[in-house]
C-alpha cells in the first residue's frame, strides 16, 4: 500500500469547481509514480532498461468528486505482479475519511525496444509485496468492445505535449480528449480500455455511441480502434 497527500487546485477543477475525469485519472498515475519511484523501481529504473507500465484498463467508481481547495489522499495498492502483469486498486479519500473514488485497473510491462511485453523481473516483483489488507470492492472488469455503430464527432491531433516517457499519448490524455464531446453531465463510472498506444502526430477519428445509460466515446485511426471509453 502506498498513499499520498494532496490539494486540489484550481486548475484541476471544472466550471463547477468540482475536480475533472482528466485531474482525478493524474492523481491516481501520479500516485503509481511516486510508488514505484519510492520503491526504487519507478521510472528512473525503467527507462535505462528500455522497460514501462503500460495501463491496459481502467475502472473507475465515482461516490463524489473533490471539490476545489479540499484535502484529500490517494492510496494504491498492487496486487497479482506476476508474469508480465499487474493490477492496482486505487482510492481517493477526503481528509474525513468519506470514500470519494475507487478504481481498479490492469498493467502490463513492456519492452520499449521491440514494443512487446516483458517479463517482470524478481526485483520489481519484490518491490509490490502483496498487501493482504488492501480494500474489496465488487469490479466487472467488463472488456469493452465497439460495434461500428457510432457517429464520427470529431477528429484529434497528438501533440508534443501528449507525450510521456514511454513515448506514446498519455493515459490521462485519452479522458480529456473523450470528455470533450460529451454533454456536461456528472458520471458515477468510467471504463477504459486501451487497444493501441497513440504515438506523435498521429490523427485519430472520435465516434460517439449513445448507451442506455451512459456514452461510449471511440478513437479510431484507419478503421482501427485505439481507446474505448465509457461513461455511465
Amino acid at each position: 500500500m502506498y498513499k499520498y497527500n494532496a490539494r486540489v487546485t484550481y486548475s484541476q477543477v471544472d466550471s463547477n469547481l468540482n475536480l475533472t475525469y482528466y485531474a482525478l485519472v493524474n492523481f491516481m498515475q501520479d500516485c503509481s509514480c511516486f510508488h514505484s519511484d519510492d520503491v526504487g523501481v519507478g521510472v528512473r529504473y525503467l527507462a535505462p532498461r528500455m522497460r514501462g507500465w503500460f495501463v491496459t484498463t481502467y475502472e473507475i467508481h465515482i461516490n463524489r468528486m473533490p471539490t476545489y481547495m479540499e484535502n484529500i489522499t490517494i492510496t494504491t495498492y498492487p496486487y497479482q505482479v506476476k508474469g508480465m502483469m499487474a493490477r492496482r486498486i486505487y482510492t481517493i479519500e477526503s481528509a474525513e475519511g468519506e470514500l470519494l473514488v475507487y478504481a481498479d485497473s490492469l498493467w502490463v510491462l513492456m519492452d520499449l525496444e521491440h514494443l512487446r511485453p516483458a517479463r517482470i523481473t524478481e526485483e520489481i516483483a519484490a518491490a509490490y509485496p502483496e498487501d493482504t489488507d488492501r480494500p474489496v470492492f465488487e469490479f466487472t472488469r467488463s472488456k469493452l468492445k465497439y460495434n461500428g455503430e457510432g457517429t464520427k464527432v470529431g477528429t484529434f491531433t497528438v501533440n508534443e505535449n501528449h507525450i510521456d516517457t514511454n513515448g506514446h499519448m498519455n493515459n490521462s490524455f485519452y479522458i480529456d480528449v473523450t470528455r470533450r464531446f460529451l454533454p456536461s453531465q456528472e458520471f458515477s463510472s468510467i471504463f477504459v480500455n486501451y487497444k493501441k498506444a497513440a504515438l506523435l502526430f498521429d490523427e485519430l477519428d472520435v465516434y460517439l455511441v449513445e448507451l442506455g445509460h451512459g456514452y461510449q466515446v471511440v478513437l479510431k485511426k484507419d478503421d482501427e480502434v485505439y481507446t474505448i471509453v465509457e461513461y455511465k
